[in-house]
């Protein structure tokens, strides 16, 4: 029996994308996995591009980094309360039914948001309704993984994950906010997104390795505690996993405060509107893609210290040198080797702009990397049972950790401007990264 033509072609759309990074060959046996992939881009793409709305609603609005900041912190704030629950419901429920549930509900606060954009009240609860879906969204996910494909496959799926994470933050930052914010507005645009959740919920629903039986839920506060903190504790035996958590932790907390202060820093320091800061960080899709063609590569090669170390030192050093974009800048907007212009070939704006440009790709496959290679070992070193839980705790530490800087970053970068808040988030990290290391070095009696 012939296939439809748009699974074909679907099909094939995926395949051209994954010899992009030289992953073809899972994609291309695996059903289950492509249908997973699939699902997370029609879910991951809406998700970008809601967020992203909502925070330019919010800082046209009010016009201030601490209404950007205090967003943000209400898009991370539920993990401190749905963490440990989030965690032992995805381990005893089917994955598919988490994942569909999830996406059914966001496409419904889209709905809510296209009648709602003039509320900055409104926008702010939709933020929070969206983390809860997302503290359940994306410990299922991560757990999915070890279920669909081979341990040593993990890698490479992993980096086709990050390749799905690329494309739909193309698709999801830059052409549909572009394509519907300067035509006809954000309603629209979130009726079109509650669409594509409502395409991702049934493709998960379709995932039959991901079905099965509903387990037992833990009714008991206590033993829901009591099951997330066997999973920590069997994480905290493993150095390699539990260093590793602690750097993918660190990588997105930075991660979340650079983006938190994007838009002020492309306003102040570069001169480009908020609206238009996704072209000026067009170029960093070059590292992302060189991140998901060598991860697997480099990863085989050196030891998991040296891949996530130094790809993580890669990173604090690029955003520690994002403070300095303004001098840099101006020297090469002042430079004019020979004599051919005056003061030289660039504009101050468009010197600093370049200079960004060439920090982008590193910075970029610096966040990348870690993420792949992280997630990795914990997804080969964690037991099966355990995966949506110590993933769950990756994400409530990531996002409890990310609550005082990014409220503490918008109001410096307020006060001091937003160049000097890079460099000391920069120092900060690397120094919390040191730290742990060498806490965990030493510690006696831990398996590598």
């Amino acid at each position: 029996m012939a296939m439809p033509t748009h699974r074909l072609s679907g099909r094939g759309a995926m395949l051209r994308l994954s010899a992009l990074v030289g992953e073809r060959e899972l994609i291309e046996r695996n059903d289950a996995f492509r249908r997973l992939w699939l699902a997370k881009l029609l879910t991951h793409t809406p998700t970008n591009a809601i967020v992203y709305t909502m925070l330019i609603l919010v800082v046209n609005a009010t016009g201030r980094s601490f209404f950007s900041s205090l967003f943000v912190v209400a898009y991370i704030a539920p993990t401190a309360f749905l963490g440990s629950f989030s965690g032992v419901l995805v381990d005893r429920m089917p994955k598919a039914v988490v994942l569909g549930a999830t996406n059914a509900i966001r496409a419904l606060l889209c709905v809510l948001l296209a009648i709602s954009t003039d509320s900055i009240l409104v926008i702010y609860i939709i933020a929070v309704l969206f983390a809860v879906g997302s503290q359940f969204g994306g410990p299922a996910e991560g757990a999915s993984l070890p279920t669909l494909v081979e341990p040593e496959e993990l890698t490479s799926a992993n980096s086709l994950n990050n390749l799905q994470g690329l494309v739909s933050q193309a698709l999801g930052l830059a052409l549909l906010p572009t394509l519907f914010l300067k035509t006809v507005g954000a309603a629209p645009l979130a009726l079109v997104c509650a669409a594509l959740f409502a395409a991702g919920a049934i493709n998960f629903f379709l995932i039959e390795q991901l079905g099965g039986a509903v387990s037992r839920v833990p009714v008991s506060i206590a033993e829901t505690r009591e099951r997330f903190a066997e999973a920590w504790q069997r994480l905290t035996y493993d150095s390699v996993a539990y260093v590793s958590l602690v750097i993918v932790v660190l990588t997105n907390t930075t991660g979340l405060v650079v983006m938190t202060l994007l838009p002020r820093y492309t306003a102040d320091v570069l001169n480009v509107t908020a609206e238009n800061m996704v072209f000026v960080a067009a170029p960093a899709a070059a590292g992302i893609w060189l991140a998901l063609r060598l991860a697997r590569r480099l990863s085989e090669r050196v030891s998991p210290w040296w891949s996530v170390g130094g790809s993580f030192s890669a990173l604090v050093g690029c955003v520690a040198l994002l403070a300095f974009v303004g001098p840099l800048g101006d020297a090469v907007h002042d430079a004019n080797p020979l004599g051919l212009f005056d003061p030289g070939p660039f504009g101050e704006s468009s010197a600093r702009i370049a200079v960004s440009s060439l920090l982008a790709p590193v910075l970029a496959f610096a966040f990348t990397f870690v993420n792949i290679v992280g997630r990795s070992i914990l997804n080969r070193r964690v037991p099966r049972d355990m995966q949506g839980r110590v993933i769950a705790a990756q994400s409530v530490l990531t996002n409890l950790a990310s609550i005082p800087p990014v409220l503490f970053t918008g109001l410096l970068a307020d006060a001091f401007g937003v160049t000097p808040v890079f460099f000391l988030v920069a120092v900060t990290c690397g120094a919390l990264a040191l730290y742990f290391a060498a806490r965990n070095a030493a510690m006696p009696g831990r398996p590598a």
